[in-house]
């Protein structure tokens, strides 16, 4: 018989890539041979085949055509015949499903390099390891027995020893006994060279202390005041101020213009109900007796308003705490009432003090027979009726064409509506009821894009389309 030929000679890549997987090799080897001497075998003739062949393949392929060469050794496809300490779970698999696991957990290759070094289908592969997993109560894949392999697979990778020499290899014919000398020397060699760029870098940053202290923003700061002496003067004590800012001054308060007059804030409260008591006076005259007591709060009469004096600072400054103490919901609804008294013309609002005035005056039966009267209006009419006495009258007939407007045309259209003639209501009356609801707001734009002397002809022209 001949002796055993040596190994080929590895090159640098093939041997650091060797190295590189030997642990995950020899674990994967052992779990499926079921046997450390065959694994070790195994991983010799794969070593020793693919050192032969590795030029022929691409440094990208290698991982997978190492791993094809290992378990397409007879003694990976063969079923375990001793137990084995390492993954008892995944030992005690089928050669081929368990071969599909630890390319996955051990080698850690993807499923595409993992198929195809078992020369199967992606598909193939993936469904083998499904089969392999116990079932749940569900019937599907235990994931947690795969987290727990995966977490064994790591462990046992930690825990595995360095590869030992294989017993009865003998020693490189070319060693050289004073190898172990020869190390220590230049052992010794590296560490004093190492120990000298040590005491210069501790050097550098002693030298880089010294620097900083002396240039120390501090160290500067003295030097030039040696060198350039600064007299300092102080300032003589500044003037009283003039005024200070007091959160308390009820001149600062944004409401104080509604807390000084309370009987015009009582009237725009009573705004809607004043305006429709107002424009009753129109149809009074053909009322039947049950209407006089309207017809005698809405007369025509002009009264002489009464001009509430300034109040006095400690009557203004129960009035604010007394403002301060209400909900926010009714000061929000009380500043609502004062903006749209605010937005009335001056004749407006002394014809509804005068209407106030003549209100008061009316037995309690009658004022509440005529609050029932106005809260059975709908609701759109007494919507309108917030807009004062003259456009509350004609509010029902053209409110599809104002009852949503956008914001930044509420003012503007309210203007417009302020200035319009009979005439240009009873146009406005006919285009709400003609115009359909998606082209209001085009209608509106243009109307609000008429000069106010061509807005009648206009709306006349809009009506002969």
């Amino acid at each position: 018989m001949t002796g055993a030929s040596p190994p080929p000679t590895q090159p640098a890549a093939v041997a650091a890539f060797l190295r590189g997987l030997e642990r995950r090799a020899r674990l994967l080897a052992q779990v499926q041979a079921g046997d450390p001497a065959s694994a070790a075998r195994a991983l010799d003739v794969t070593a020793r085949v693919f050192t032969a062949d590795a030029a022929q393949w691409p440094l990208a392929q290698w991982p997978r055509q190492y791993w094809r060469l290992l378990l397409s050794v007879p003694a990976m496809r063969q079923p375990g015949t001793a137990p084995v300490a390492l993954l008892p779970g995944i030992a005690r698999l089928a050669p081929a499903p368990r071969a599909a696991i630890l390319l996955h957990l051990v080698a850690g290759l993807d499923d595409a390099d993992a198929a195809a070094a078992l020369g199967i289908a992606v598909d193939a592969y993936q469904a083998r390891i499904r089969d392999a997993l116990p079932r749940d109560a569900l019937g599907q894949p235990d994931v947690d027995v795969w987290r727990a392999w995966r977490a064994a697979s790591q462990r046992a990778l930690d825990a595995l020893p360095e590869a030992m020499p294989v017993a009865g290899t003998a020693a490189p014919a070319n060693a050289k006994p004073d190898a172990p000398r020869l190390r220590t020397i230049d052992g010794q060699d590296r560490h004093r060279r190492r120990l000298r760029w040590l005491w210069l870098g501790v050097a550098l940053c002693a030298a880089a202390l010294v620097a900083t202290f002396l240039l120390h923003p501090r160290g500067r700061a003295l030097l030039g005041e040696w060198r350039n002496p600064v007299h300092v003067t102080p300032l003589p004590p500044a003037d009283a101020p003039q005024a200070r800012f007091d959160p308390g001054d009820p001149a600062l308060h944004p409401d104080l213009a509604l807390l000084q007059a309370p009987a015009d804030l009582r009237l725009a409260r009573e705004l809607p109900l004043l305006a429709w008591l107002a424009t009753e006076n129109a149809t009074a005259a053909q009322a039947t007796d049950t209407d006089t007591s309207a017809a005698a709060a809405t007369s025509t009469t002009p009264a002489t308003p009464v001009v509430a004096p300034t109040p006095d600072a400690s009557t203004l400054a129960q009035r604010l705490k007394a403002w301060d103490r209400l909900p926010p919901q009714a000061r929000a609804a009380q500043r609502g009432a004062w903006a749209e008294w605010q937005a009335l013309t001056d004749a407006e609002r002394t014809t509804l003090r005068a209407t106030a005035a003549r209100f008061d005056a009316l037995p309690l039966d009658q004022q509440r027979g005529l609050r029932d009267r106005y809260a059975q209006l709908p609701f759109d009419a007494r919507r309108g009726w917030h807009l004062g006495p003259r456009l509350g009258r004609d509010w029902p007939r053209i409110v599809p064409l104002f009852a949503f407007v956008a914001p930044d045309e509420r003012t503007a259209l309210l203007e417009l509506l302020r200035q319009a003639t009979p005439e240009d209501f009873e146009a406005l009356a006919r285009l709400a009821q003609t115009t359909p609801p998606e082209d209001r707001a085009a209608l509106r734009r243009d109307l609000l894009a008429q000069a106010p002397a061509q807005r009648t002809a206009w709306l006349q022209g809009r009506l002969q389309r």
